[in-house]
């Protein structure tokens, strides 16, 4: 049983995740080694220095999500010393008619209610931020696969001079995994509950060209057990883990739209409640590249490198492989934003010796202004899965499409369909699935 959802988990994981509608503006995407602390740790002296470039982008050379679109965003609720409040509630109603992602379809009718606040403070030259969302997820005739999550999230950006800023974050959520399984008394009959929390603090100078960031993180992954559809209770604590890494990246660059960078990652995984079936181990990450912008309508990033995972066992065979990203941001009109990415990562799996997966994927994205106040998204995703340790070859299909509708600054609906395939040289993981949704967000 737990073979099957770790697998499941880790094989469509990746595309859900791709297929995603954005909720805001994409970015080009530059390396993934402390990619998130990087965007908290940014200096005062680097902003200073990327503003005449920035502005020349407002000459109609913004891509469409970032579009100013006055009277048709929230603006949010001011509180004393000029801090921001973004508080918003969302009603989605989303049918799947593959729920269990099976040969077999089954379908059920699924209505979303969900939270989100976000606070941003006005200090002079220091940063902090907190985010609070919650969701509550409702099966018309599967009631027993209903849950709810919370989460709390913040971070922070001290600076001690122009050039030198201390940062960090903080998570702690409750969640599911809601890759249901087909009915059979082995199988759960629930999603599996799980409780991460997540810390981080980093350090970067940035006062010229070159830059350097530095910085460590921790998560603990705890999971509660679930019932069987045959009555069994099942031990999910087996799966507990607590992981640490340090990071650095250091960048140089020859202009303000050119860059390039060079960035290490070392995590140690353990598994306190059972270190055989999982195996704790290391795993080492390296990236270099380059972040271009051709000119303020076309932006590249490119990097390379590689990925290592050393287990404790000497009985485990270890692994690693070559992992690169290319990706671009292509503005053919002020209507118009176009984005290319492709790449090859390395994701871990549990479930049995010398087991990993690795992933070759392309994505493309097209987002058009079809009124001032109507952004229409297309998505379509390739994803090729092989498996370390088995024959097993997956082909994920993941095509969709989205129509944002902004009545004001507090009324939004979407309308979204999505459409995801698996092929396996294995017939047993097949499935396609359709997902039909519409969405109201009020906002303030």
């Amino acid at each position: 049983m737990r073979v099957v959802a770790q697998v499941l988990r880790l094989a469509v994981a990746g595309v859900l995740a791709a297929g995603t509608m954005a909720a805001g503006s994409t970015v080009v995407r530059a390396q993934s080694i402390g990619q998130e602390a990087i965007s908290y740790l940014n200096t005062f002296a680097f902003s200073q220095s990327l503003q005449t470039w920035d502005q020349a982008k407002l000459f109609n050379a913004e891509a469409v999500l970032d579009h100013s679109r006055f009277g048709f965003k929230p603006e949010g609720m001011m509180l004393p010393a000029g801090h921001m409040l973004f508080p918003s509630v969302t009603v989605k109603s989303l049918y799947d008619d593959n729920i269990f992602l099976d040969k077999n379809k089954v379908g059920d009718l699924r209505t979303v209610a969900s939270t989100y606040t976000l606070f941003t403070s006005n200090l002079p030259r220091h940063q902090f931020q907190v985010e609070v969302d919650s969701e509550f997820d409702s099966f018309k005739e599967h009631s027993y696969l209903n849950y709810g999550n919370a989460n709390l999230k913040g971070n922070f950006r001290i600076d001690i001079d122009a050039a030198d800023t201390l940062g960090g974050s903080f998570q702690t959520e409750y969640g599911h995994h809601d890759d249901f399984l087909p009915i059979d008394p082995k199988n759960i009959a629930a999603p599996i509950p799980v409780w991460i929390n997540r810390g981080a603090l980093g350090y970067m100078h940035d006062a010229g060209r070159a830059s350097l960031a530095v910085g460590a993180d921790w998560q603990r992954t705890q999971y509660f057990n679930v019932p069987t559809y045959g009555g069994d209770i099942v031990d999910e604590t087996i799966a507990d883990n607590d992981k640490s890494g340090v990071f650095g990246t250091m960048n140089y660059r020859w202009s303000p739209g050119y860059r390039g960078f060079i960035a290490v990652r070392a995590e140690r995984e353990v598994f306190p409640n059972e270190s055989t079936q999982f195996a704790n181990h290391n795993t080492y990450f390296a990236e270099t590249g380059v972040v271009f912008e051709y000119d303020a309508l076309l932006q590249f990033s490119l990097y390379g490198g590689y990925q290592s995972i050393q287990f404790d066992d000497p009985a485990r065979a270890n692994f690693g492989t070559a992992t690169f990203n290319a990706s671009l941001q292509w503005l053919p009109s002020q209507r118009m934003t176009v984005y290319l990415d492709a790449g090859r990562q390395m994701l871990e799996a549990y479930d049995r010796v010398n087991f990993a997966q690795v992933d070759d994927h392309i994505h493309g994205r097209l987002q058009y202004d079809i009124y001032h106040n109507i952004v229409g998204t297309l998505d379509l995703s390739l994803q090729q899965g092989s498996f370390v340790g088995s024959t097993r070859l997956d082909t994920i299909w993941n095509a969709g499409a989205s129509v944002d509708y902004l009545f004001n600054e507090n009324l939004a609906l979407t309308l979204s369909y999505q459409h995801i395939q698996r092929t396996s040289n294995e017939s047993k993981f097949d499935f396609d699935d359709n997902r039909f949704m519409a969405s109201l967000k009020l906002s303030q």
